[in-house]
């Protein structure tokens, strides 16, 4: 056996399932599972058809994992699939977001999905996957910064605190003993940051305790689900354990990726050899909560939206219900899209879909399905309870002329909420509630430099690779996004250099100064 081919099958061998091989063995090549796949539909191409991966990884197990496979090859009366075969079908393991449609059609039930995560893991730890860039990248990026995107800590806060910076909000950032730690997926703080301060005004104005971890910048949702790499995935979920444990929250927040709910509901269950130790919290469901309690104030929009539900999310978490109820709270103009729930199409983003570059024009070409869905509703917007299927579906409605290129028709559900939380804040005369989170209220100055997005900036400062860090944020894409509605964002980055001339005493004395403002903005919330 080749050396590579052994390393494959010792993956495969390691991480299989009683039900891995009855998903193997069941399989009566009827095809029916191609019915339900988007990417086969739309183009009826043989090698995108489920059966086609099943069917590598089946020849492999039942040549090199079964005593009949063993023996029938060495009689040459069992095909012998070799290293050339598995780099040959590499790419179609990842022309695939593993979604788990297809299931829906197979009368035995056979999770195709389950099959190409395993395959993914087994080219892993071959390292055959490492000749994709793009999955080289998320892995060497995951080793070295921890952030699969490749972005640093200074760059993640830096970003951020630029942007609350620039409408005066604060963030709580190392509070020991909240109720909930917030971990933004890679994703989120990579590629919507801009709209992503919402969820933080959204938990502010709501009186949530929460937390931001100044170590923890990205979940592992591209190491688990794109590279599937087990070690570095356990590594992440470990280390995102420990940062709870140092920082002595209950819970953990779940924030808006379909990818991270299967992880943290069921994946990691397999990664750590055990369940995740801590209660896990959707931010969907704690919005739902806040409202129906009275903590959070909403005026419905009359918004016209559309529900695309995330495959990892709805199909494979269950949580359906919880986006159409909270939507139906927030806007008297819900238009459900057919299918829906476990029977939508997949937004043909997620695992590896739309971020390696070469699917980029097949991707497109399979969401004529998802464009056609929406146009349908004759909605206004369609929104999603996932950062990458809102970043798909913002690509699919520019590309087939749903939205002009300088337009969002594609929004975070949380921006949905938050469009009916705004107006009825401003018509209570709260706004202010926006500004300020609850664990760094009536706090001393010291104790709000120490723990806040703005005292962060201020430790920022100290460093010599903070000039670069704001050459970075002025050729950002994201930054000049942002400026578009937010041009003041260019005055404070002006600001922000200036102040690299300033002592450190000087610095903590203008941060105090400035704790001081926000204190005068909590004594009109109280």
């Amino acid at each position: 056996m080749e050396a590579e081919m052994r390393v494959f099958v010792d993956s495969l061998r390691k991480n299989i399932t009683a039900e891995d091989v009855v998903n193997l063995e069941a399989c009566m090549d009827c095809k029916m599972c191609g019915e339900a796949c988007a990417w086969y539909l739309v183009t009826g191409d043989e090698k995108l058809h489920p059966t086609h991966k099943t069917g590598l990884i089946r020849q492999v197990y039942q040549r090199y994992m079964t005593i009949e496979g063993q023996i029938g090859g060495a009689l040459g009366l069992v095909p012998t699939p070799t290293v050339d075969d598995l780099k040959e079908n590499m790419r179609y393991f990842w022309a695939c977001t593993a979604c788990g449609r297809c299931t829906l059609a197979c009368p035995a039930g056979i999770s195709t999905r389950r099959i190409v995560r395993l395959a993914r893991a087994a080219y892993a730890d071959s390292g055959l996957s490492h000749a994709n860039p793009t999955i080289k990248s998320i892995i060497d990026n995951t080793e070295r910064y921890r952030h699969s995107f490749g972005l640093t800590i200074p760059q993640v806060i830096g970003r951020v605190g630029l942007f609350l910076r620039s409408e005066g909000i604060v963030a709580p950032v190392d509070v020991h003993g909240a109720e909930l730690l917030f971990v933004c997926p890679a994703a989120g703080n990579a590629k919507i940051p801009d709209y992503g301060i919402k969820m933080v005004k959204i938990l502010n104005a709501a009186g949530v305790s929460y937390t931001i971890s100044p170590r923890v910048i990205d979940t592992g949702t591209e190491i688990d689900h794109i590279a599937v790499h087990h070690n570095l995935s356990k590594q992440m979920l470990e280390e995102w354990e420990e940062e709870a444990d140092r920082l002595g929250v209950r819970k953990i927040l779940l924030v808006e990726c379909g990818c991270d709910a299967r992880t943290l509901y069921a994946e990691a269950s397999e990664v750590l050899g055990r369940p995740f130790r801590y209660p896990i919290v959707s931010v969907d469901t704690l919005m739902l909560d806040l409202i129906r309690e009275g903590r959070l104030p909403i005026e419905k929009t009359d918004l016209s939206v559309t529900l695309h539900d995330p495959c990892y999310a709805t199909r494979l978490s269950g949580l359906g219900d919880v986006f159409r109820d909270l939507l139906y709270l927030v806007t008297g103009n819900f238009v459900e899209m057919t299918p829906n729930r476990e029977h939508n199409y997949c937004c043909n983003g997620g695992a590896g879909g739309m971020r390696l570059p070469e699917n980029t024009d097949l991707r497109r070409k399979i969401s004529v399905l998802k464009a056609n869905q929406i146009r349908a509703t004759g909605a206004e917007y369609v929104t999603s309870p996932c950062v990458v299927c809102t970043l798909s579906l913002e690509d699919t409605c520019r590309t087939y002329g749903l939205a002009q290129s300088d337009e969002r028709m594609a929004l975070v559900l949380f921006e949905i909420v938050y469009e009916a939380m705004e107006p009825a804040l401003a018509k209570r005369g709260e706004l202010e509630r926006m500004y300020v989170p609850e664990e760094l209220r009536n706090r001393d100055p010291e104790f709000f430099l120490e723990h806040s997005i703005e005292g962060r900036m201020a430790a920022l400062m100290e460093m010599p690779e903070f000039p670069a860090l704001l050459d970075w944020l002025e050729r950002d894409e994201i930054v000049q996004r942002f400026a578009k509605d937010h041009p003041q964002v260019y005055d404070h980055l002006r600001a922000l250099r200036d102040m690299t001339t300033l002592t450190m005493p000087a610095l903590r004395a203008r941060a105090v100064a400035e704790q001081s403002s926000f204190g005068s903005r909590k004594g009109g919330d109280s």
